[in-house]
């Protein structure tokens, strides 16, 4: 079984898919989790044989698994509705890939960092601030603002979407979180912050064959026609509903 996860990326998409019941976000944005999960799967492949290979530092291999996997915790609970539990580890996967660019340039750090004798998350975070990462600036800034907000407002944008957090959400008018739902921002947090982490991670495992999502040109056979073309059109739609209108 393990063999078929590590070696098919439909095996991993099922394997991860069956760990609940299908929900409405599968139904509704199953396109979108099909290409996170298969650019996730690669991830995890490629680190996992460059460690094996001898091709990158077994620390650095474990390393770069590690940004992967957190965003399977990630899209598990976008899945399940825990959208609050979900934009936190979102954060916090912003400090994580700020933390594998920098030891990218930074090598020498791996074993320190590996062993925990070496918390670079202030000088990951600056050194990030300075880089121009795709998106991961007003990702991490966006997320910060929400984990950190001492406002109790922005606690209504992020309620839970389950059972639980519907029996004790406040009713009616009372409710002024009742329509937020993040499904959309959350999804597309997942995306940007895949953008932000592959390059990243390929730095660190110094693979330069592979090309990062979503600049891969085997993109179609990878994924398929259909399910790129949902995606962009999702992409396309939730761009356009945040544009700034043109003066």
């Amino acid at each position: 079984m393990y063999q078929n996860i590590r070696s098919d990326s439909i095996a991993f998409r099922d394997s991860f898919i069956s760990e609940i019941s299908l929900t409405s976000v599968d139904n509704d944005y199953g396109a979108v989790i099909r290409i996170l999960l298969f650019y996730i799967w690669r991830g995890c492949s490629l680190s996992r044989k460059a460690g094996i290979s001898g091709k990158a530092d077994p620390q650095a291999s474990l390393i770069s698994l590690s940004g992967y996997e957190a965003l399977l915790a990630i899209i598990q609970l976008i899945r399940i509705g825990y959208q609050a539990d979900a934009i936190t580890l979102l954060r916090s996967l912003m400090e994580r890939i700020a933390i594998i660019g920098y030891l990218g340039e930074n090598r020498e750090l791996i074993p320190r960092y590996f062993s925990g004798k070496l918390s670079p998350f202030s000088e990951a975070t600056r050194w990030a601030k300075q880089k121009p990462i795709s998106n991961w600036m007003i990702l991490y800034s966006t997320f910060s603002k929400v984990v950190h907000s001492k406002i109790e407002g922005p606690a209504g944008h992020i309620h839970n979407r389950n059972t639980i957090g519907n029996a004790f959400r406040l009713k009616d008018e009372m409710d002024s979180a009742k329509d937020a739902d993040m499904t959309e921002e959350l999804i597309c947090g997942a995306i940007y912050s895949l953008m932000a982490l592959d390059p990243l991670a390929l730095i660190l495992l110094q693979d330069n064959n592979t090309k990062p999502y979503p600049n891969d040109p085997d993109i179609i056979h990878n994924i398929g026609h259909e399910d790129l073309n949902k995606t962009y059109d999702f992409l396309k739609s939730f761009i356009e509903r945040y544009e700034k209108p043109s003066k």
